[in-house]
């Protein structure tokens, strides 16, 4: 049996996370959402998922910030991916994100759900560096 990836998002907009939900699911993954960037982090604390999708603007708390502080405090293992309009974010905005450790970034405007598609399915097989030395810290010398 195929192994069924998590996935989170994380979006103010309903549409964009219903749209979301639905074409994940349809693929079988695992989808649990949340609409501002507070939930989102909570959610990360509280679970475990292959793969966050965070939009760039939001309520509470923006998508960068909610990231930096799940990767920062070690909430989470998960991959992250961010997407935003292009008048919400800037150049310093997109190297901000790459230096924290966001793994790819997608303008909704230009968004084909194929493509994205494609990189959550790469980024959710990926085995995050954190889990690999947990597990090797544990195998007897």
């Amino acid at each position: 049996m195929e192994r069924k990836y998590k996935l989170l998002i994380v979006d103010d907009d309903n549409h964009v996370r219903t749209t979301f939900q639905d074409y994940f699911t349809k693929r079988s993954f695992i989808v649990e959402t949340a609409s501002d960037g507070i939930e989102g982090l909570e959610k990360l604390r509280a679970d475990e998922f292959d793969v966050a999708i965070v939009d760039m603007k939001m309520p509470k708390m923006n998508g960068i910030d909610m990231i930096n502080q799940a990767l920062t405090n070690d909430d989470t293992d998960a991959n992250m991916i961010i997407i935003s309009t292009p008048d919400e974010s800037n150049k310093g905005d997109v190297i901000k994100a790459l230096n924290i450790g966001v793994d790819a970034w997608f303008e909704k405007s230009e968004l084909e759900m194929p493509r994205l598609l494609k990189r959550v399915t790469e980024l959710a097989q990926v085995i995050p560096p954190e889990m690999i030395r947990r597990v090797t810290s544990m195998i007897p010398n």
